[in-house]
């Protein structure tokens, strides 16, 4: 057996999972919110190009407008000063295998629903360390806020 063939029957048996965490775009998504000296980041806009109609009998589609904040997306590391420097840094030279990996993820849903400007310090990652024990290397750390709700 393939190792493609594998992961398709794992998938269709339900023994690998895989989540989905993007959430819908629109023009409500919130988008990050920066002090007045940086320039701030549209929001998405949509214009309708064609809707099943003269434009375009058989499909719908719209033009988009936003920032690159908006919405469910992943930073590359050339995005920080950080990691300007770094190899293979940009959306198009990061290797496959980096997007596939072990998660954690701390949940900090209530912390959330009590602060909405709830900051995520080291002490709470080294809290949930110590429920949940050292973070593998490599491991994701997915932050679950709910702010999607």
């Amino acid at each position: 057996m393939t190792i493609l063939s594998q992961l398709i029957e794992e998938l269709n048996s339900g023994r690998l999972k895989i989540v989905d965490l993007t959430t819908p775009l629109g023009p409500d998504t919130p988008v990050i919110d920066l002090p007045p000296v940086f320039a701030p980041s549209p929001g998405l806009s949509m214009t309708e190009i064609s809707r099943y109609d003269s434009r375009g009998p058989a499909w719908y589609w719209n033009t988009l407008t936003l920032g690159e904040h908006t919405g469910t997306h992943f930073d590359a590391p050339i995005h920080w000063v950080t990691g300007k420097d770094l190899p293979n840094n940009a959306t198009d030279t990061i290797q496959p295998r980096k997007f596939i990996g072990p998660a954690c993820v701390i949940d900090v849903t209530a912390e959330v629903a009590q602060n909405a400007d709830f900051l995520l310090t080291v002490e709470r990652v080294e809290q949930w360390e110590s429920q949940y024990g050292r973070r593998p290397s490599g491991a994701w750390l997915l932050v679950r806020t709910a702010w999607s709700k």
